[in-house]
């Protein structure tokens, strides 16, 4: 039973104004109600109608009532909401008359664009249907790979290159790889096998990012050539001096941290101690701050160290009110005795600290009257450390007196604690204010390397013990000077790895600073590698990837400029090791593939076959090769066979010419010849319009012959079998030429002076059958379409005869010379047709003339 609601039941005034004040109601209730049908994202999904389905509703429609006056299916639609129809009825009737709804327009134009939105939609169904079934196929399809396919992609690899005759060393070219086995027996490891160099790692760094950054690449790039060109001479370079002018363009704190890391690292020059030469840095660091605030203000008396230190000591020890800052100092004279030894100690002036010393000998209390000696002792010895027999008394005292008094001098304790290298459990001077750089002083002071196993445990302090420190540390407790502490402590590996995250292309040219005074441990085994992907830990120690360090900085720049590239990777062999050596030829090998700019990195040859030289062969003496015929093979002749083994046959061509590998160079163009003549359609010129001599084999081999042939020096490194094979080739394809515009009396007479097929008579094509597999791969390959070339020719011209008016005992002579040459092609043709294609004797036998 349903429920009907009767229209005429309704109460309400129908006044036009009433109407039309409800009318504005009734139309906002009907929009929020119709916020709760569904919608496209709704869980019902949507409804789709096919084409017909839409145009047989549509002509339902139209066939119905009047849409304006027959209401019955939507009472039911608005019975649920108290909404009386008459009301909708007269509301619209109302709006229309205002002129706020649409006019009706005529029924052939509304066909109209109903036909065309559905032809339009029906287009846009279809082509959205077939991009999700192909964007599914793809998904299925890599689905089933991964999980049904278990392929050994290096073999498939290989197989395909066979079968389709890309340059395959041991299919192609066989006597080219037992040339190259004496020569090479240990073919270099490449890329693709895991030890790429220039695309090992990740950088954010690009030099031509923006105009700062590609002015301070420049600027560093100029510094690195001059570098080269000074060591290919011989010359010493101030290379530290020539970055730290770079740097000194910036004013940030990094920069500053990296311009005083040069000054640091210009100081390690003359010794390889890191505790002598970073006590030797920071003493005469400390003694040009001393300098520099004497002259500021000046006091009375000569400018002697002394007195330089003294002025130090009233400027950072006494108050402004010129009060002093401790009250346990010991005074003589009115000077701070003990701080005035320390700071001399400090600045490395131990020959003026004795000189106080023996001068305030008798103001020594009596528990510092031994002092003296112990202090001669410590200046006189050569290592700057006390004999063992002053040494025990030392700490005697130490123990007793100077540590445990309550009021004793603070510089007192500190003087003995580092003449003596007293209580090393407790490293720090308390009640002493020091900067950084003295922390670092004091503790290099007490670092004793040379420990014996009979030193007490507690006198052991060796430069490890302080790394760890430092380590332990980190960046936060060194606010801005970590990186010279990391340099000035031995850790040069952590303080490129630090370097990085302040600037990665200052970075670069620090760690190339310090290869270059062989401070870095270098090694290219990154298995256990920690850290970054340049420093990692090895046999307990930290190393560095210092060919991965400039092979990743050139990745930005290697295209665009290539040379400087070069110049880079060049110092890969800084650090003069046999595996340096090798990382750094096989980088360039690298850099010469992917950027295929042959002629700036390994030269050219011109047409008299005179060399120009390149980048590479011009640095040959900073690559640790002997002479050039080395570096040939070395670099040219092993990037040649890297691009054969990838199937770049012209970039293997042209590389091989460099490496003036003259003989391998006319056999891979006679592979090029053949491949060519055996497998272009003979209705299709051999040189296309737009070809040049850089990609077409015959081109090629015509610009090799003649500058081969003309150079005797050249054509004696040719073997003299693959000048005839280069030769011939290129006569077949003058024959080919003429075959193209149907001379054939031309070719026919080309190809036999050719002499590889029987024209004579059946003892020749016996012969010559005999003799097919001695003749040369290159010439084996292309008798099929010669076979194919003779038989047409001579067809065409027996027909061309035969049809001709002209009679004459001539011209039946000819007609039979003609056959008895296709019955001899034919013979042959048969006794090798095993050897040949099956559709070519196919192809003979319908050419064949009886």
């Amino acid at each position: 039973m349903s429920l009907k609601v009767d229209p005429r039941s309704s109460k309400k005034d129908h006044s036009p104004d009433v109407t039309l004040k409800g009318s504005a109601k009734l139309l906002s209730e009907l929009v929020e109600t119709s916020k709760n049908l569904p919608t496209t994202s709704s869980e019902l999904g949507s409804i789709q109608l096919s084409v017909n389905e839409i145009r047989k509703r549509v002509h339902d429609l139209r066939r119905g009532k009047d849409i304006g006056t027959d209401h019955t299916k939507a009472h039911y639609l608005l019975a649920g909401s108290g909404l009386p129809i008459e009301d909708v009825d007269l509301s619209l009737k109302t709006l229309q008359s205002k002129q706020l709804l649409e006019q009706s327009v005529p029924k052939r134009q509304v066909e109209g664009e109903i036909e065309t939105y559905l032809e339009a939609k029906k287009d846009e169904n279809i082509l959205s249907s077939i991009e999700q079934l192909l964007s599914l196929a793809a998904k299925d399809f890599d689905n089933f790979v991964n999980q049904n396919l278990s392929l050994d992609w290096a073999q498939r690899k290989e197989e395909v290159r066979e079968n389709f005759g890309i340059l395959v060393q041991k299919k192609n070219y066989n006597d080219f790889t037992k040339h190259l086995a004496p020569m090479n027996p240990k073919l270099p490891t490449w890329g693709n096998q895991g030890s790429s160099i220039l695309n090992s790692g990740e950088t954010r760094l690009n030099v031509n990012e923006n105009y700062a950054v590609r002015e301070k690449f420049e600027k560093y790039a100029k510094i690195i050539y001059r570098f080269n060109n000074t060591r290919q001479m011989k010359q010493d370079f101030p290379l530290l001096k020539e970055l730290s002018n770079a740097l000194s363009t910036g004013g940030d704190l990094k920069n500053r941290q990296l311009l005083e890391s040069c000054k640091i690292l210009e100081g390690l020059k003359h010794s390889t101690d890191v505790v002598t030469n970073a006590k030797t840095y920071l003493q005469d660091q400390f003694l040009e701050y001393v300098d520099h605030l004497y002259k500021r203000n000046l006091n009375e008396g000569l400018p002697t160290n002394i007195n330089k230190i003294k002025s130090f000591i009233d400027c950072k020890l006494k108050n402004p009110n010129n009060t002093w800052k401790f009250n346990n100092l010991t005074f003589i004279n009115g000077t701070p005795i003990w701080a005035l030894i320390f700071y001399l100690l400090r600045a490395g002036l131990l020959q003026e600290a004795l000189e106080v010393a023996i001068n305030n000998k008798a103001s020594f209390k009596k528990v510092e009257q031994s002092f003296l000696t112990y202090l001669k002792a410590y200046v006189s010895s050569k290592d700057h450390k006390m004999p063992v027999e002053f040494s025990a008394k030392l700490h005697t005292e130490y123990s007793q007196h100077i540590k445990s008094s309550l009021d004793g001098d603070p510089f007192r304790l500190a003087v003995y604690k580092i003449i003596g290298r007293c209580d090393l459990t407790r490293k720090n001077i308390s009640f002493i204010t020091l900067s950084v750089e003295d922390w670092l002083w004091i503790h290099f002071m007490l670092i004793k390397d040379d420990i014996a196993d009979t030193d007490p445990v507690y006198e052991r302090y060796s430069l490890s013990d302080f790394q760890n420190i430092i380590t332990s540390y980190g960046a936060t407790r060194f606010t801005n000077y970590y990186l010279q502490v990391l340099i000035l402590s031995g850790l040069y590996e952590l303080a490129i790895e630090y370097a990085y995250s302040m600037s990665e292309i200052d970075a670069v040219h620090l760690a190339i600073a310090m290869a270059n005074q062989k401070l870095l441990k270098v090694s290219n085994d990154n298995s256990l590698k920690q850290g970054t992907d340049f420093v990692f830990m090895k046999d307990n120690e930290r190393r560095i990837n210092f060919a991965k360090v400039l092979g990743n900085y050139t990745k930005s720049f290697k295209y665009s400029d290539p040379r400087i590239a070069a110049e880079y990777l060049i110092l890969i062999a800084l650090v003069d090791t046999s595996e340096q050596v090798e990382m750094c030829h096989q980088a360039l090998r690298e850099l010469v593939l992917e950027t295929k700019e042959f002629t700036i990195l390994l030269g050219k040859i011109n047409r008299d076959g005179t060399r120009i030289p390149g980048v590479l062969e011009e640095r040959q003496s900073l690559l640790h090769l002997k002479d050039e015929k080395e570096f040939l093979r070395k670099i040219t002749e092993h990037a040649a066979v890297r691009a054969d083994e990838d199937g770049r046959v012209y970039d293997c061509l042209l590389l091989y010419q460099l490496s003036e590998e003259y003989n391998i160079v006319v056999m891979i163009v006679n592979g090029l010849l053949s491949d060519l003549l055996a497998n272009t359609d003979l209705e299709q010129p051999l040189v296309m319009i737009d070809e040049n001599n850089e990609t077409n084999p015959i081109l090629i081999a015509k610009k090799i012959v003649s500058i081969y042939i003309e150079n005797l020096e050249i054509s004696k490194k040719v073997q003299s079998k693959n000048k005839e094979t280069c030769i011939l080739l290129l006569k077949l394809a003058d024959a080919r030429r003429a075959y193209l515009v149907k001379q054939w009396e031309t070719t026919l007479a080309q190809i036999e002076e050719l002499d590889l097929l029987p024209f004579s008579d059946e003892i020749s094509a016996r012969k010559k059958a005999q003799d097919f597999p001695a003749l040369n791969e290159n010439i084996i390959k292309i008798i099929p379409n010669l076979l194919v070339m003779v038989m047409s020719c001579i067809s065409q011209m027996i027909k061309s005869l035969n049809q001709s008016d002209y009679k004459s005992s001539a011209k039946g002579q000819q007609v039979d010379a003609l056959k008895n040459v296709s019955r001899n092609c034919m013979m042959y043709a048969g006794m090798i047709q095993y050897k040949m294609p099956r559709e070519t004797y196919s192809a003979l036998i319908r050419l064949d003339i009886v």
